[in-house]
């Protein structure tokens, strides 16, 4: 059951963050004008935000659907979106939103003050940003006909497949990791503040058998590299009899 929650999460990330945010703002104009300072300020700096912390646990445990998504316009097969990034960044949502509203209460009272507050609501909004940039973008492992990159919040890692050494280019480490087997590191190219070694991706939204699977049949099959994104290259992907049989065994996410 909560797979599919977790998948319906990951489907509608947009409704997601959209919900915590408006239900952020009508909680913490009900504090404001209730006077509440306790119970109100409870809900919206620990009690909401620390469950759907919780619940990002559980989505980094459980939400590994064995599935790539087709991208025909990039062209790219992309893994699900995470989950645990959107409840994330709806739960940094609660917390900045009440205090703005904390700073508004100041800006009322210390008028004088005006411009030295606005600094750090303006830093909050700022601080905002990249969870809401993470939890609507495409953050992850993407696998293109050039290579695999894998996207970070501020930085992102392109490891071409020429660089992959054969025959075992690929291996699911960890159940949220797949290393990589490099012939040729000088090929790598990382840019901006890209966490970890070149040599291991994060399987986020994605199996990471699946996606060592995925990896292996086109770092040793360049002639089918030019199909990704299709529909058609996916299909033919996902019945190959080992693919298939790593499917039937995970469970599903929708």
């Amino acid at each position: 059951m909560r797979i599919r929650v977790f998948g319906w999460v990951a489907r509608r990330r947009v409704a997601v963050l959209a919900v915590a945010l408006l239900v952020a703002v009508v909680f913490e104009a009900l504090r404001q004008i209730s006077g509440d300072d306790h119970f109100m300020r409870s809900l919206l700096t620990f009690v909401l935000p620390m469950m759907l912390l919780l619940a990002v646990g559980l989505a980094a445990r459980s939400f590994r659907p064995a599935k790539l998504v087709a991208r025909p316009g990039l062209p790219a097969f992309d893994a699900s979106a995470d989950p645990g990034t959107i409840l994330a960044s709806a739960a940094f949502t609660f917390l900045v939103v009440h205090q703005l509203g904390e700073l508004m209460t100041d800006i009322v009272a210390y008028p004088a003050e005006l411009w030295f507050l606005m600094i750090f609501g303006v830093l909050n909004i700022c601080m905002l940003i990249p969870f809401w940039r993470a939890g609507l973008g495409r953050i992850g492992v993407r696998l293109r006909p050039d290579g695999i990159i894998d996207r970070q919040l501020c930085g992102s890692l392109f490891v071409p497949w020429e660089a992959l050494a054969l025959p075992h280019p690929a291996f699911a480490y960890k159940p949220q990791q797949v290393t990589l087997l490099l012939a040729d590191p000088g090929l790598v190219r990382k840019r901006g503040l890209r966490a970890g070694s070149p040599a291991s991706i994060p399987a986020l939204g994605v199996n990471a058998e699946l996606l060592a699977r995925a990896i292996h049949e086109y770092a040793h099959r360049p002639e089918l590299r030019p199909a990704i994104g299709s529909e058609a290259e996916l299909a033919r992907f996902m019945a190959i009899p080992q693919v298939n049989a790593l499917v039937e065994r995970v469970p599903a996410a929708s």
